[in-house]
């Protein structure tokens, strides 16, 4: 066997996520309200659980409840509920105090589309 290491260059297009991946870069909440029975995704469904492809894109307020969370070698996880939202999502949890059972979401600092939850401001408070 030869041993020879690869590298691969290459760059995923968000296609028909763009305007949520635009949101997470920015630190806002996009979500995908479904044209036939109004179930409101996030993230977002191409396809909704009553079958509908079609949907529109909203703005959430992106304030969460953390309904479970969790800590490993590698930070805080949790599974939210965003205000506005049918569904549920898990993602890091960032700087906020195992008392506190809401958060908002933020851009994650390193120029990825990362979902990361932080404490609650007075400014964005729900």
């Amino acid at each position: 066997m030869i041993s020879h290491h690869l590298g691969l260059d290459y760059a995923l297009n968000p296609g028909w996520m763009a305007p949520y991946v635009a949101g997470l870069s920015v630190g806002k909440a996009r979500a995908r309200r479904c044209q036939s029975c109004a179930a409101t995704s996030f993230p977002p469904l191409r396809v909704c659980t009553c079958g509908c492809l079609e949907g529109d894109w909203t703005d959430l307020p992106g304030t969460a409840q953390i309904l479970f969370r969790t800590t490993g070698l590698d930070g805080d996880f949790g599974l939210v509920h965003f205000d506005g939202a049918t569904t549920k999502t898990t993602l890091r949890l960032q700087a906020i105090p195992a008392t506190e059972t809401r958060g908002v979401i933020a851009a994650s600092g390193d120029d990825l589309p990362v979902l990361c939850l932080t404490a609650l401001t007075g400014e964005r408070d729900g």
